[in-house]
């Protein structure tokens, strides 16, 4: 009786890690932790920007083009 009750409470913990990584993603909260991996995987020589700065630089990228909405 107490492993089913531990299997279903570890179930219940996998799908909730799982529900939250999926309402980061879709927010765009994992951006800066994917930034680091593929900048890892470019083993390029400059520095990985901060979190301050790699935030600055998204916004930079979403408002310095045209919006056309009207």
């Amino acid at each position: 009786m107490k492993t089913t009750m531990a299997r279903a409470l570890s179930r219940i913990r996998r799908s909730a890690a799982r529900v939250w990584l999926g309402v980061r993603e879709w927010c765009g909260d994992t951006a800066y932790e994917r930034y680091l991996k593929a900048h890892a995987k470019q083993r390029c020589c400059a520095a990985a920007l901060s979190r301050e700065e790699f935030y600055v630089e998204q916004l930079q990228k979403r408002y310095s083009r045209v919006s056309r909405c009207c």
